[in-house]
């Protein structure tokens, strides 16, 4: 009996000294949302670039919604809402007579970094972006096709 105990407390020992020294990776998950009102406006082009998984929804409402959700494996929650205060997932628009564009604040995304023990780390980030639109708009599917992820999407009013 006290061998077993003997092994017992030498495994939990060794145990506690390596997780000291594992690192987990962990994720930070966000979800950022924005509306864009489209009163009377007759074509919407959404300009989205580094996006991987763009999706488009229609829906019942009298808006464009956007909702970008964000994981970030090894950054801290304060990084990541760093990153988001600072506007890395948003979108700003412009409107020009009947045409409303919506367009990522951010052109080009650098490289998310974390400095750990005296290193700097690479963080891994992925986003996903689902685009509501009211559907009073016709939308071209091949439009949302991942080959054409950095490419404009036009949305145009249904003729009634």
């Amino acid at each position: 009996m006290f061998m077993i105990k003997k092994i017992a407390a030498r495994t939990g020992l060794a145990l506690l000294c390596s997780l000291g020294s594992w690192s987990a990776s962990a994720q930070m998950e966000r979800t950022v949302y924005q509306i864009f009102a489209v009163d009377s406006i007759e074509t919407v082009v959404i300009d989205m670039v580094n996006f991987i998984y763009p999706e488009v929804h229609l829906w019942a409402g009298t808006s464009i919604l956007t909702e970008v959700h964000v994981q970030v494996w090894d950054a801290s929650p304060e990084r990541v809402d760093t990153l988001i205060s600072k506007g890395r997932y948003a979108f700003e628009a412009e409107r020009q007579g009947n045409t409303l564009r919506i367009y990522s604040k951010t052109r080009r995304r650098e490289p998310i970094y974390m400095f750990r023990e005296g290193q700097k780390k690479a963080c891994l980030e992925q986003t996903v972006i689902k685009v509501f639109v009211p559907d009073f708009y016709e939308i071209n599917p091949a439009e949302w096709r991942p080959d054409q992820v950095d490419k404009p999407k036009t949305l145009r009013r249904k003729t009634p």
